[in-house]
């Protein structure tokens, strides 16, 4: 589907919400909202030029170290540190469409903590990146869509009640640049079952803080189209769903 036709859809699907009962819409929630019942995922990038271990060895070792760390994330491991597409976490769990990239330049999300050992770096495990993720190719390219709202979709293998993500709202910059310079978004939506989130308004906050962004709909979904207002640019990691079955 071109950007023009997924805009014309998102339009036909905000005027139907807002024609539908109110305790229909699903909910905005933050990362207190979430249950315990929670997978998080983040993209990790994984060179066999210079790691030297067998891709199951390697992904099962770098979970390993996520684990004993104590961060709470799992590794989805992704084909490109930038724009790879069609990105796929858990066997299907979580499921990027063609407009999701993976992007390797810096954010100010935290980076998680590997705990490495010798032999990592013997292997050259240590050499794995961790990755983001945007609704956009680096560096932007002749005729990519660049309309506001820009909007991405994404899917689950099995319904899930919440799903949210990390999201940057600004660039990295010069530091003496003023903090509410350099903004990539405006607010962000959410639309499942043909409902719609309000606008998680983001034009107050200051360059250098992120935060966790997603929706809630106890009757489950099993696909959600991200809207980005604004420059419309979604910086994201930590990708996390509540299977409907755990909420």
């Amino acid at each position: 589907m071109n950007k023009s036709k997924i805009i014309n859809s998102v339009a036909l699907l905000l005027c139907t919400a807002m024609a539908l009962p109110a305790e229909a819409a699903p909910r905005l929630i933050t990362a207190t909202d979430v249950k315990a019942t929670k997978t998080t995922y983040s993209f990790f990038y994984i060179d066999f030029n210079k790691v030297q271990l067998a891709r199951t060895t390697a992904q099962t070792t770098l979970q390993s170290r996520l684990t004993s760390a104590g961060e709470g994330i799992t590794a989805c491991i992704i084909p490109a540190d930038l724009n790879a597409t069609n990105i796929n976490c858990g066997n299907g769990a979580v499921r990027f469409g063609p407009d999701f990239f993976s992007y390797h330049n810096a954010t100010h999300i935290p980076v998680p903590t590997l705990n490495f050992t010798a032999a990592d770096a013997d292997s050259g495990l240590d050499s794995v990146s961790i990755e983001y993720g945007n609704n956009a190719l680096s560096p932007t390219v002749v005729n990519q869509p660049t309309q506001s709202p820009r909007v991405f979709q994404i899917r689950f293998n099995k319904r899930v009640a919440q799903f949210g993500f990390v999201i940057d709202p600004f660039i990295q910059t010069d530091p003496t640049v003023p903090l509410d310079e350099g903004r990539l978004l405006d607010g962000v939506q959410f639309i499942v079952n043909r409902q719609a989130t309000p606008l998680r308004d983001l034009t107050k906050e200051l360059r250098g803080n992120v935060h966790f962004v997603g929706v809630e709909d106890p009757h489950g979904f099993t696909e959600v189209t991200v809207v980005a207002t604004g420059n419309g640019a979604v910086l994201a990691d930590q990708y996390t769903i509540v299977p409907l079955s755990g909420f």
